[in-house]
């Protein structure tokens, strides 16, 4: 899936450890115990039934309006980073505290459920689920991982983001995996009336991942959002794992997780490559799209790998390993990756080939 039209603003990050964002989202934390021991203590002053339930509505309430919040947040920054008022960096970072503050809401949500089942003939479960399903827009495996390298949990990775009138794309590499996240909010629209069910969601999905299908290992699909009318499949295949979430109103994928190997027995196919040598040290580069899974391999003159330096559009984004190869994510626009070995530099020009 694509952002459908061209990105207004694409940019490569590497977000590390930054202690003023990690404190932030410490401090989120720390907010987050308070208001359940605050519930929790609600609920113990009173005997009253009608006051219990009186105690988790206005908790429900509470949680909502901070989810309309972040929607907000992350609407006002990404509009701020494609039009150039914001660093990559900054833009990067507010993603992250979004989806820390995603994870803090998860756990309010799974108390609020929890405590209304100690209530006689009360439950919260369909509220639950709908809380949750309002969240799916703001969270992401890259986004995660993103949060946890600027929490020093993780070491720092290199994040391609890629921003537009129509939502949010964001990959990056980790243990040997390609991982990427998209989201389209013109795809998504929760008042829209439709006539999908849990059997047709899943078969338009499959017809539009057809490969990922027909090449599976196992699917799982269901429709746990409450009332939000979204419905989710997953995907395991021959070279990773597919997410997608689908939306019964606009009857659209409107999420997207892609994870794929790079290695082992069934890796990720490469895509069209370009060479070049220089006194005897041969690079070759497998393209791929903006943002994608660009392989880049050196060898000597014998054709056995060698472990070189490199860089894409001048910035340093790792080492080639023992077989001569490493993986790193590929440039929006034409660029020169250049690798050194033994004081040999070589460079090719990568252009970025068509996303499908």
């Amino acid at each position: 899936m694509t952002l459908g039209t061209a990105p207004a603003r694409t940019a490569f990050d590497s977000p590390s450890l930054a202690l003023g964002s990690s404190l932030t989202m410490d401090r989120g934390e720390f907010r987050t115990e308070l208001t359940v021991k605050s519930l929790g203590q609600q609920l113990q002053a009173t005997d009253s039934v009608e006051k219990k339930k009186q105690a988790l509505n206005r908790f429900r309430y509470r949680i909502e309006n901070r989810i309309i919040s972040l929607k907000a947040n992350e609407q006002q920054a990404t509009q701020a980073f494609s039009n150039g008022t914001i660093s990559k960096s900054e833009y990067v970072r507010t993603l992250a505290s979004i989806d820390a503050e995603v994870a803090d809401i998860r756990k309010l949500i799974t108390e609020m459920r929890t405590r209304a089942n100690s209530v006689p003939r009360f439950e919260m479960q369909t509220e639950a689920h709908t809380l949750r399903g309002k969240l799916v827009s703001l969270e992401g495996p890259v986004r995660n991982r993103i949060t946890a390298a600027i929490r020093g949990e993780e070491p720092p990775i290199r994040v391609y983001v890629g921003t537009g009138t129509n939502g949010i794309v964001l990959s990056t590499i980790v243990n040997g995996k390609y991982v990427r996240e998209i989201v389209r909010h013109d795809r998504r629209n929760p008042a829209a009336s439709g006539d999908s069910t849990l059997g047709s969601a899943r078969k338009d999905i499959i017809n539009q991942y057809r490969w990922a299908f027909e090449n599976r290992k196992s699917t799982a699909t269901n429709a746990l959002y409450g009332t939000n009318n979204i419905y989710r499949m997953q995907m395991t295949h021959t070279h990773g794992k597919l997410v997608v979430y689908y939306d019964g109103g606009t009857e659209s994928v409107f999420r997207e997780m892609q994870h794929k190997r790079l290695n082992g027995e069934t890796p990720l196919p490469t895509g069209p490559s370009v060479s070049n040598t220089s006194e005897n040290v041969t690079l070759t580069v497998n393209r791929t799209f903006a943002g994608g899974p660009l392989r880049v391999k050196l060898t000597n003159a014998t054709g056995a790998p060698v472990q070189g330096d490199v860089t894409v559009a001048g910035d340093p984004v790792g080492r080639t390993n023992s077989d001569g190869v490493l993986w790193t994510l590929g440039p929006a626009e034409p660029s020169r990756v250049s690798a050194t070995y033994d004081f040999t530099t070589v460079n090719v020009t990568a252009a970025p080939v068509e996303s499908s």
